[in-house]
């Protein structure tokens, strides 16, 4: 039996003697179908008021979504009919074919899921607004396409903040908006802990309830706000079926040992001391972490496991595994017994109470396992002896996915360089929204290549796909959430779906219609990508800085140099500028009456900027942005180091050579570093400063500095440096930037290497 749905979209009749306007659809969506092929010469489809869409019983809802997606104000007749099927044979159960002509319409998938996905295409290539109350008019086409990666996800943090079932719903949304099809849902922390379990109702009763939250990154004080509110077992599986409906699967994140002050609250003999312990109140990495030498705790582990797994079919759960510290197992008499029962000694360097965390990981799997699942765990895990089914989420970069599928596990991608999208979304840093710090901008995500051709063919076998993570410190609202996913979602979708090149310039093109899309929702959502974008490089030829700007199709971009808001009078920007003196350059875009949000640099010249400069040794891959001339653009970094102004070193010096356009006599050479604390970056501990005279091939020392350890209160600021030496002329400067080689003993990783951000040498 077939479900005929007849739409009724307008409130009158149609008079036939108007004709009715057209809008045209476009097929240029996102994330973009892989082919589409134009039926030349046939006439398009009209989807008129009277529109019917013909569908099986078993594709009943996803006739109502199709419903529910046209546009309001549709007027005149229908040329036809839109039939759904879910007969398409193709490898992938996500596959669909549209086909348009003149008098149909077909959506086929090779499931109800591909039929969905096809139907969002659907979706966005109609126009979200009409043109004036009247028809869509639908170019003859076929499009067939398929996605990369069966595995494309979002991350949601719920428990650092709440939300409720209705914004987790939205979200849910959203992410189908964009054809992501998992939701990754970070339900306990140290901050808060957000599902019923029947069997500890305590983890509810205290764990979900903090008074209050550390006030910014680390204090001073506390705010007066409290954090409370948990999901029953009822209202999660309410969640599982909205997203199921949506074709999205929900994957539990009960993150274990760490991450778990809040269930030691709840429960405090789960810890090695027995407590007290309270719901954390702070943001980090809490040394409080849960007692694998109790049996008790083991228990704990499985009974919480099994519970959570009867909510949720999905064919994994996500144990965490990430940032747990070992400093209790150490002292905790319990876990060297453990360790001694175990037979666990150091091993190639791996110290007994890290293999510890491998045997806790084996034994969440093993429960995992005993339900048909798999477990993913944070990269960390790989730090130990893990069962091979172990999926592994790389997020401390890519190295973790390329070390987990060397070992012949499965990976998913979310590194913190391109997938955090709780990271600023633009240089702009002053007037967005507070943010954890970092920088991820939606050219960034773009960027992302989760199968590099660093991998061979088998391990790129190995990848499921990746995934964007929100973590909810300092995001408490869910239109801010909306804002931080949106639209950085819609580059992340296109690099989980598209196969073969990506162009960023196109994908910019085809985004304003996603955000016409966007504004009938009512989402909240970042508007960066309208901004100018500015890019510099520096002509030590002409001793000048070449400013080259662009922006979105239609928008004219305007400028001044004197700091002063650009106006629709102000200079064009036509072609590249020079820069050669000192100057606030601000630029911002105009469209149809619309000012864009301005962009301003403050270029500051003396006597090296603009030099040749040269490094002996590269910064760290992802950390070279501009490279050695961005030592001496004229452009002063800001506190954010992911800006692109900064080059980052770990491990060696930052030595860099300024070869200057005519010989001076200098007297001083300055230079800023980058210090932010807790991601490793700290400042120098030392210079020397080199010059060469004039037709000599040697260097001189001139001057040299050492300086303290940092001290453990200085957190996130730029510091800057000069040294001074007896007025010398010279030809060339050669400064040596000497690192914190490894962290200090105060600092939460110590015994690492530290990383040292260099900015914008100067000399006088």
């Amino acid at each position: 039996m077939r479900l005929t749905a007849i739409i009724l979209l307008a409130a009158m009749a149609v008079n036939p003697a108007i004709v009715p306007a057209r809008t045209v659809a476009g097929y240029r969506t996102i994330p973009i179908p892989q082919s589409v092929i134009p039926n030349t010469g046939e006439s398009p489809f009209i989807i008129g008021s009277d529109i019917k869409i013909d569908a099986p019983d078993s594709l009943s809802r996803e006739a109502r979504f199709l419903r529910e997606y046209l546009p309001e104000g549709l007027s005149g007749r229908s040329s036809g009919k839109i039939i759904l099927r879910a007969d398409l044979v193709d490898i992938s159960p996500e596959a669909y074919m549209i086909s348009v002509g003149p008098d149909e319409v077909t959506v086929n998938g090779a499931s109800a899921a591909g039929v969905f996905y096809g139907i969002q295409t659907l979706r966005k290539s109609i126009p979200s607004v009409l043109d004036a109350d009247g028809e869509i008019e639908l170019p003859s086409v076929q499009i067939i396409d398929r996605p990369r990666f069966a595995y494309r996800g979002t991350h949601f943090d719920v428990s650092r903040h709440f939300f409720t079932l209705d914004e987790v719903k939205s979200f849910i949304d959203m992410i189908a908006l964009h054809n992501i099809n998992t939701l990754h849902w970070h339900l306990t922390d140290d901050q808060g802990w957000r599902i019923e379990i029947k069997k500890y109702p305590r983890l509810t009763e205290i764990g979900s309830y903090r008074p209050n939250s550390i006030i910014g990154r680390t204090g001073p004080g506390y705010d007066d706000i409290p954090v409370s509110g948990f999901y029953t077992q009822e209202e999660a599986r309410d969640i599982v079926r909205y997203a199921a409906e949506r074709h999205v699967q929900v994957i539990p994140e009960i993150d274990l040992p760490g991450h778990m002050m809040a269930a030691m609250a709840s429960y405090p003999e789960l810890g090695c001391t027995g407590g007290p312990y309270e719901v954390w109140r702070q943001w980090g990495v809490n040394d409080g972490v849960l007692c694998p030498g109790k049996d008790g705790t083991m228990q704990f582990i499985a009974d919480v496991l099994n519970e959570v797994m009867d909510i949720f079919p999905a064919p994994y759960i996500h144990i965490g595994g990430d940032e747990c510290p070992k400093v209790v197992w150490a002292e905790c008499p319990r876990c060297q017994a453990r360790i001694r029962e175990l037979g666990l000694a150091e091993k190639n360097g791996v110290s007994p109470e890290a293999q510890l965390q491998g045997y806790v990981t084996a034994f969440a799997c093993d429960v995992v396992r005993r339900h048909g699942k798999s477990a993913i765990g944070w990269d960390e895990i790989l730090e130990c002896d893990i069962p091979q089914d172990a999926i592994i989420m790389s997020w401390r970069g890519v190295e973790g996915a390329a070390n987990g599928t060397r070992r012949g596990h499965n990976v998913i991608l979310a590194p913190t360089s391109h997938c955090y999208f709780d990271f600023y979304q633009t240089k702009d840093t002053a007037n967005e929204p507070y943010a954890i710090g970092g920088l991820t901008t939606v050219e960034r995500v773009y960027s992302l290549e989760p199968c590099p051709d660093t991998m061979t063919p088998g391990q790129k076998a190995l990848v499921l796909g990746c995934q964007a993570n929100l973590w909810t410190e300092y995001i408490s609202t869910f239109p801010h959430v909306q804002y931080m996913e949106l639209p950085r979602l819609a580059a992340l979708s296109e690099v989980q779906w598209c196969s073969g090149e990506k162009d960023f310039g196109d994908f910019k093109n085809r985004l304003p219609a996603l955000m016409a899309v966007y504004d009938r929702l009512g989402y909240n959502y970042a508007r960066h990508i309208a901004d100018v974008d500015v890019r510099y490089t520096v002509d030590s030829g002409q001793k000048a800085l070449n400013v080259t700007c662009s922006a979105l199709p239609g928008y004219d971009i305007r400028y001044t140099l004197d700091g002063t808001d650009p106006t629709v009078s102000s200079p064009l920007y036509t072609e590249p500028l020079a820069l050669r003196e000192d100057c606030v350059f601000k630029t911002t875009t105009f469209r149809d009456g619309l000012q864009g949000r301005p962009v301003c640099d403050t270029l500051s010249v003396g006597p090296v900027t603009f030099s040749k400069c040269t490094l002996a040794v590269e910064p760290d891959a992802g950390y070279a942005f501009g490279g050695a001339q961005s030592l001496v653009d004229g452009l002063t970094g800001t506190c954010n180091y992911r800006t692109g102004r900064w080059i980052g070193f770990s491990g060696k010096n930052c030595d860099a050579t300024i070869e200057l356009a005519s010989p001076m006599v200098l007297r001083e050479v300055s230079f800023n570093v980058d210090v932010f604390s807790c991601d490793g970056l700290v400042d120098c501990r030392g210079v020397e400063v080199y010059g060469m005279a004039p037709g000599s091939s040697e260097f001189r020392l001139l001057a040299s500095e050492e300086y303290p350890e940092m001290d453990p209160g200085m957190e996130f600021e730029v510091v800057g440096h000069s040294v001074g030496f007896t007025p010398t002329e010279v030809s060339k400067l050669r400064v040596v930037i000497r690192p914190q080689w490894v962290l200090p003993q105060w600092h939460p990783l110590t015994g690492c290497l530290g990383f040292l951000f260099v900015d914008e040498i100067r000399a006088r």
